[in-house]
């Protein structure tokens, strides 16, 4: 997010995957079938698909932004790697290992240096002879290339590499490192964030790459720490993705949906789809699949004086945010009069909070705080960017499901808020707890990706 023999040994079986239409038979994907099929009309047979293999030598190749804005880097490496530059790829010098490459931002472009040789380029290919031979930057290293695009504002820092062995780190670092009990869940994992990255390509090619290295995408650290467990997860279902019509899906996942899914429409400016709406996270009676993560239940204060310290910072921002499209449209108004004046970057005192509209799964689907420069309408899953916990460097809400008390003083000032709440992230999609408790119940990889992404396909990657 199945085969627990390799590609080699089961996909090429093709006859097993019967996926469209009936769950988990897929070779290594056994288990109790207590979930619907990936799509539920299944009155017609249909067609058995035969593997895609991907042809040799011609992998898919993800662009990874690692920075951008650097005035300066420096990579290292322990063997043999070229530069090359421009569009045709074209040599400018070969380095022998161990040797350090030092690349600063200039106004002409970017500037290498590697002992005695030196030059300049608009963009540099930092290409390794020996693929067992990891480039190093900020400690961490890195399979594949990378490449180093001058920009008015600084350099930018891609490392583009080959699908499957992102993936080696991005599994771990997104859904832990369970152990071999919960490997159904580790599965899952690697599909949906294969299906992520295949639905994201492009997507941000203004920038230079395809996804981003951190939570704005997924979380990717290079070859550091990667995970057995992972690693045989991302190899039992090498090339697999979910798929709806004919295009990947976007498969949105969270740490702890908090009992029920959200709609992906309610919660950012998307259009709705199928396979990302609102359900409860069970099946059947009992309590939902997440209910045993220590996000399931939480609580914040603030003070008021806290949280107008806060506010004073992510109420501009928040503005700031929606005023382009197509958030304007899906935002609505974010701000209205009266106020004591003060404009919208000076809000003053905090006044009040109040929950004006809730989504399907009652999560916060508006969020008003009064000031004194007015009210501030705040949309959707951005509450929990507004509502920023208290303490340096505390980060954002952990969910936008939560119910506000406010306390007051004798004089009807703002004392203090409290937030109590459960979940831990947006809610679209792969609730990551409740797969992991899916996968210790006994339900396969397949049976997982069903219930989480209802009515996807589960389907070998096309040739690209």
């Amino acid at each position: 997010m199945i085969c627990r023999r390799g590609f080699r040994s089961c996909l090429s079986r093709w006859w097993w995957i019967l996926l469209p239409v009936v769950v988990g038979v897929v070779a290594g994907c056994g288990g109790p079938k207590r979930t619907p099929p990936l799509v539920t009309d299944s009155s017609a047979p249909a067609p058995v698909r035969p593997p895609v293999r991907r042809a040799p030598g011609a992998p898919v190749l993800i662009r990874v932004g690692l920075a951008t804005g650097e005035s300066q880097a420096e990579l290292t490496t322990t063997g043999v790697v070229l530069l090359l530059t421009g569009d045709g790829r074209r040599q400018v010098a070969r380095l022998t290992g161990p040797a350090s490459l030092s690349l600063v931002s200039g106004a002409d472009g970017l500037h290498w240096r590697s002992g005695f040789r030196s030059g300049e380029a608009s963009l540099l290919f930092v290409h390794s002879l020996d693929p067992a031979n990891l480039l190093s930057w900020q400690g961490r290293t890195y399979r594949g290339e990378i490449l180093v695009l001058a920009a008015a504002e600084g350099l930018t820092l891609v490392n583009v590499v080959e699908l499957e062995e992102y993936l080696r780190g991005v599994v771990p670092w997104e859904i832990g490192r369970p152990g071999p009990e919960a490997s159904a869940a580790v599965e899952a994992q690697a599909v949906a964030a294969r299906t992520y990255t295949i639905s994201h390509l492009g997507e941000r090619s203004d920038l230079g790459f395809d996804v981003w290295a951190d939570v704005r995408d997924q979380v990717y650290k290079g070859a550091r720490d990667e995970d057995e467990v992972g690693n045989r997860a991302i190899e039992r279902t090498v090339g697999l993705v979910l798929r709806a019509g004919s295009e990947e899906i976007t498969a949105y996942y969270c740490s702890t949906c908090g009992g029920r899914t959200s709609n992906v429409a309610e919660v950012w400016p998307r259009p709705g789809a199928p396979y990302l709406r609102s359900h409860e996270d069970r099946i059947g009676g009992g309590e939902p699949f997440c209910a045993g993560s220590r996000h399931y239940r939480w609580e914040v204060t603030w003070s008021a004086a806290e949280l107008e310290r806060i506010l004073t910072r992510t109420l501009p921002e928040y503005l700031t945010y929606v005023a382009a499209a197509p958030r304007a449209a899906w935002a609505g108004k974010p701000f209205t009069l009266p106020g004591r004046g003060g404009g919208t970057n000076r809000l003053g005192r905090l006044l009040g909070l109040e929950i004006v509209q809730r989504t399907t799964s009652g999560r916060v689907a508006r969020l008003d705080v009064a000031t004194d420069a007015g009210t501030y309408h705040v949309r959707g899953d951005r509450v929990r960017w507004v509502l920023q916990l208290p303490g340096p460097d505390a980060g954002i809400l952990k969910s936008a499901w939560f119910d506000l008390e406010v306390t007051t003083t004798d004089n009807g000032r703002l004392q203090s808020v409290t937030a109590r709440g459960r979940g831990f992230g947006h809610g679209v999609g792969m609730c990551q707890t409740g797969a992991l408790a899916m996968a210790r119940s006994g339900y396969s990889c397949a049976q997982i990706l069903a219930h989480y992404y209802p009515g996807a396909r589960l389907e070998p990657l096309e040739p690209r």
